[in-house]
């Protein structure tokens, strides 16, 4: 007798903790064009995607429909993101950012659109973030030290 594959249970919840870092991300790269507010953040639990994590825009005809301003979901795959090095969870996270167009219109820059989220610029972009976070924990910029 064939054995059934087990229903997929698909479970997400809320994480403040991407938001926080992708906030702190976009502002030492001065990606002034990220409005915090009208960004969120889920742990997807259960998918079979082979992404580590995916972003998704609200589009235009939805903005209009529910009288709302473009928003964008950042979602990360658990396990596999949290299996991750916090760098390479930083560097996904970019890599999501760069996706976000200047406009914050709601749309999607894609995979192929440019080659701004290729490995190198990610990485270049990662040392960005990485001198620009040291600057600002130094202590006398804001008086105290960032988490």
């Amino acid at each position: 007798m064939a054995r059934r594959a087990r229903p997929l249970l698909l479970r997400s919840e809320p994480a403040p903790d991407v938001h926080a870092r992708l906030v702190r991300i976009a502002a030492a790269l001065d990606f002034r064009h990220i409005a915090p507010g009208r960004l969120a953040c889920v742990r997807t639990y259960g998918s079979r995607a082979n992404a580590l994590a995916r972003i998704s825009g609200l589009p235009l005809l939805f903005q209009q429909a529910l009288n709302r301003r473009a928003h964008y979901v950042v979602e990360v795959m658990m396990p596999a993101f949290g299996r991750l090095s916090r760098a390479q969870q930083d560097r996904v996270l970019i890599h999501e950012l760069l996706h976000i167009p200047a406009t914050f219109s709601g749309g999607l820059r894609s995979e192929g659109s440019t080659p701004l989220r290729t490995h190198h610029t990610v990485n270049r972009l990662y040392r960005v973030f990485l001198k620009n976070r040291s600057a600002s924990q130094a202590p006398g910029r804001s008086g105290r030290k960032q988490p």
